[in-house]
């Protein structure tokens, strides 16, 4: 690639994301929480031109809240024309109140700079211990989700229980678990698989408002896609709980005041692989599968809201929402399970209240038609090899994902006197070395092996889809709310009904000598 004298037409073209640090998982719709405070901010940064652009430093301008630290660190990148390449910053948003915000880029040569300003939503994940309701807040209103049933394995799965702390607010224990973890202080294998069955959700108006339908949380994704982040906090404060403190929830991990713990309902398959792949896959699993109940192209408030009319002059206040997950056949990752959904949608009004109900099949259409994963099964450390990873992933229509369509990690597992370790990297479309050629739907990235990685380790490599919704004009907020990111596509995970097992079945493996 020659430089250029062009200036760097440099665009963002997707949504800028969250992930989170100890995973490196896109949270569901790109989403950042508070809890989880440290995180990374991720965004493809794509050259709109058709002259190749050399020599390009892009680095973080500026955040539009000073709640929000972005640790500095400025990127040298080149690219060809069309080419897209990821990049990311660590991010702390724990001070950061619930809102929309804007973080500008700049991609800066000789020839001069290109600032570019994106939108990105922070929740603040809250739950309390009297009700044991799960909330975030939005401009809009308060979205407050109680999870009333779990499906959890057949089996006891974690470690012999421990006496549980005096803390109550289990968000606050899962936070201290979980920074000890990072810091060494303890180890643990997580409680695997639990799927959603039954829930209440409620959103409280702010301010209550005249007319058929509300305005959509941030003013663009669905009342669900908030619910699914409530969800995905629960669901790994659940498992670290479960791993430290019981053999599973029907210990009485997630429990009220009273004590009463969140009830699993022992009927999917034992225990799978207690790694950190397998609670992604596990996390995977029930994110996807929550947001296929409640459909992609239009949540239940949304239908419930389009069902029922409030009489004129009536103000709506709030809105509830019961919801039963079903599960007719296997969880499959990244291929197209049926899910049942039976919801009772009821709006509260100023003068009355008025329902809607719904009992459905629905499918998950966050889904791959096929991919194949390619890496060497040895690799000498002792001739310096690089072990290089290579994905191709193709949707439901036969055509491969390129570029910035996708967000793909590949996690190394190690086994036997390696247990317990892992190595985490990003695989690329973007034409840049070891990348062969931009958008041609190869995915690669490269990782290098030290002395002391001798043996043998798991290959698992994850793709998950990006929202790529466009701002107004050229879509309509209802337009965009249609379009979900974050759902994993690849097929690591299979959760059964019927017992045995549900084994995490890896992309690979590679003998390091």
């Amino acid at each position: 690639m020659s430089p250029t004298s062009n200036p760097p037409l440099i665009t963002v073209p997707n949504r800028p994301f969250s992930t989170e640090l100890f995973t490196g998982m896109m949270l569901p719709d790109g989403f950042f929480d508070a809890f989880l405070g440290q995180q990374q901010i991720n965004a493809h940064f794509k050259n709109k031109g058709n002259i190749p652009v050399a020599n390009t430093n892009v680095y973080v301008e500026s955040v539009s809240s000073p709640a929000i630290v972005v640790t500095p660190q400025t990127y040298s990148v080149s690219l060809d024309g069309g080419a897209s390449r990821l990049l990311a910053w660590d991010i702390d948003v724990s001070a950061a109140p619930a809102g929309e915000y804007q973080v500008s880029f700049i991609a800066q040569n000789a020839s001069g700079r290109t600032r570019v300003i994106k939108k990105f939503f922070v929740t603040r994940t809250q739950f309390d211990p009297m009700t044991g309701a799960f909330s975030t807040r939005t401009p809009e209103g308060t979205i407050s989700v109680r999870f009333l049933s779990l499906f959890g394995p057949q089996a006891d799965c974690c470690a012999e229980p421990r006496q549980r702390p005096a803390e109550i607010n289990i968000l606050q224990l899962a936070d201290r678990l979980l920074k000890e973890r990072a810091s060494g202080r303890d180890t643990y294998q997580f409680c695997l698989p639990f799927l959603l069955k039954d829930m209440e959700v409620a959103v409280t108006m702010s301010p209550p408002f005249a007319g058929q339908h509300s305005d959509l949380p941030f003013q663009d994704p669905w009342w669900k896609v908030l619910l699914a982040v409530l969800a995905f906090i629960f669901l790994v404060v659940c498992a670290v709980i479960a791993a430290v403190y019981g053999k599973n929830l029907s210990g009485g991990v997630a429990t009220t005041a009273s004590g009463d713990p969140v009830p699993v309902m022992q009927g999917n398959c034992g225990k799978t692989d207690q790694s950190v792949a397998g609670l992604i896959a596990s996390l995977a699993a029930a994110i996807g599968s929550a947001v296929g109940a409640a459909q992609d192209t239009r949540d239940p408030f949304r239908r419930g809201q389009d069902q029922t009319m409030p009489a004129p002059g009536e103000l709506t206040t709030s809105e509830h929402l019961k919801m039963s997950i079903s599960y007719p056949e296997p969880v499959a990752l990244g291929k197209p399970f049926a899910v049942g959904a039976d919801w009772e949608y009821t709006r509260v009004t100023t003068g009355s209240s008025y329902s809607y109900a719904v009992s459905e099949i629905n499918y998950n259409s966050h889904v791959v038609s096929s991919y194949q994963i390619t890496a060497p099964n040895v690799v000498r450390v002792y001739k310096r090899e690089p072990f290089i990873v290579k994905g191709e992933f193709l949707g439901p229509d036969g055509k491969a994902f390129q570029g910035d369509q996708l967000f793909v990690q590949c996690i190394l597992e190690g086994l036997d006197t390696l247990q317990g370790q892992y190595r985490r990297f990003i695989i690329q479309d973007d034409g840049n070395f070891p990348d062969d050629k931009p958008n041609d739907g190869v995915y690669t990235g490269i990782h290098y092996f030290t002395e002391q990685d001798r043996g043998f380790w798991k290959i698992y490599v994850f793709a998950q889809d990006v929202n790529n919704a466009q701002p107004q004009p050229d879509m309509s907020p209802e337009e965009a709310a249609q379009i979900i990111g974050g759902m994993v596509l690849t097929h690591q995970l299979t959760v059964s009904f019927e017992g045995g097992t549900c084994p995490l079945v890896p992309d690979g493996d590679v003998h390091v000598i």
